[in-house]
């Protein structure tokens, strides 16, 4: 597939959602080398992404966290000159693997190195964020099966939340485990980005801040951004769609691939992301 065709997409979230339910209530699981949980829907979903996505002889590629080792240096460069589909098929593997709902599906395309569409979809709630173009839709209560057939879309319910002490605040584990917050509010640490990021445009989170992957943030950036929300690493560079380098370790030898290079903050406003940045003391 070498556009963003909202039909297919969808039909392709609810077959990955299928796999992902049909497994939920007993996944099979192993460690990965890094140490993180893996199950055998992720993967089946990946393969199932595969057949729609990689198709290089197309001009079409597959970033996704569960084969990304797998490819070749020249397969990734080509990825980054023409069509990539960047795949995370279970954002929140951890919780799904325990039973606990906070997890989702998420496909973000990038052309010649710039994130443009993004979509995600939380199986378990039925919500669904999507963009096209500079359209934002959004649909709750929607089965799987709904999606191939089409789900009642409106235009995502944009919240752009100002500070306040009672906010809640999202922190990735790396943040949780390495990180010190000072401000009087509330966080959760979801083992998840994909719902906070996609909350926070719905006003439900007040900022949301960690280390992240680029097939973590792939499918929600691009909404959040054409949103209106507001995200920068910590030292004060702007996160964009661009995924480039100064943002990104890209870098084939490093151990930190696919991370980006410092602490993102994305949140409603420019006077919560200050507010909220001086309340982060520290992080490795």
């Amino acid at each position: 597939m070498n556009d963003w065709r909202l039909p297919e997409i969808l039909k392709l979230l609810g077959l990955g959602a299928e796999i992902a339910l049909r497994h939920y209530r007993s996944p099979r699981t192993e460690l990965k080398s890094d140490r993180s949980l893996v199950t055998e829907a992720d993967r089946e979903i990946e393969a199932l992404y595969a057949q729609a996505f990689d198709r290089p002889q197309e001009g079409s590629y597959l970033i996704g966290e569960e084969t990304i080792g797998s490819r070749s240096e020249e397969y990734i460069r080509q990825a980054f000159r023409q069509l990539a589909w960047i795949v995370d098929p279970i954002d929140g593997t951890a919780p799904y693997a325990h039973h606990i709902p906070t997890w989702g599906i998420s496909i973000g395309m990038m052309r010649r190195g710039v994130l443009e569409e993004g979509a995600v979809y939380l199986p378990i709630t039925g919500e669904l964020f999507l963009s096209e173009g500079e359209r934002l839709l959004y649909a709750e209560g929607q089965s799987p099966a709904l999606l191939a057939d089409g789900p009642k879309l409106q235009p995502l319910p944009v919240r752009l939340r100002d500070f306040d002490d009672g906010g809640l605040i999202a922190l990735t584990q790396n943040m949780a485990r390495r990180g010190s917050f000072n401000l009087v509010n509330p966080v959760q640490a979801l083992c998840t980005i994909v719902v906070p990021l996609t909350y926070l445009c719905l006003g439900r989170y007040l900022a949301v801040i960690g280390s992240i992957k680029l097939w973590d943030i792939a499918g929600a950036l691009p909404i959040l951004l054409k949103a209106g929300l507001k995200a920068r690493l910590l030292m004060g560079r702007p996160l964009g769609l661009e995924v480039e380098a100064q943002t990104y370790d890209l870098d084939s030898e490093s151990k930190k691939r696919w991370w980006l290079r410092e602490v993102m903050v994305a949140c409603g406003s420019e006077e919560t992301m200050a507010r909220v940045i001086q309340g982060i003391e520290k992080t490795e």
